[in-house]
């Protein structure tokens, strides 16, 4: 008994470090273009970046698709608004997108204290 509850522990540990290097490896970064321009003219191929923190925003599955959960906003417009696009939607959505509010956050306090 002792030896296959052993086993199942090492093979459950074994499968989730497989699952998280196939995630990480998932990622995949545009380094031919700068940041921000990769974030307003994002290109499905590559992974979607906050801009404010630079950490990858991720789809999640909803109703059978996958769907980015994002704020955006523009340095026009300088105000937090909420969406969900699939990856078509997303590219043509051309303005600043970021992971949370928080982070939108950031970045329009920022446009306005400047204005």
């Amino acid at each position: 008994m002792r030896i296959s509850v052993l086993l199942f522990f090492l093979l459950a540990l074994l499968n989730n470090s497989c699952s998280k290097k196939t995630s990480y490896s998932a990622i995949k970064r545009d380094y031919n273009q700068k940041k921000d321009y990769a974030n307003v003219f994002w290109d499905k191929e590559y992974t979607l970046f906050d801009l404010s923190t630079d950490e990858p925003i991720l789809p999640v599955k909803k109703h059978d698709k996958f769907i980015y959960e994002i704020y955006y906003s523009s340095n026009e417009d300088p105000n937090p608004y909420y969406g969900d696009f699939t990856k078509e939607q997303l590219e043509r959505l051309l303005f600043y997108k970021f992971k949370n509010k928080k982070n939108c956050l950031i970045f329009c306090n920022a446009k306005k204290k400047k204005h």
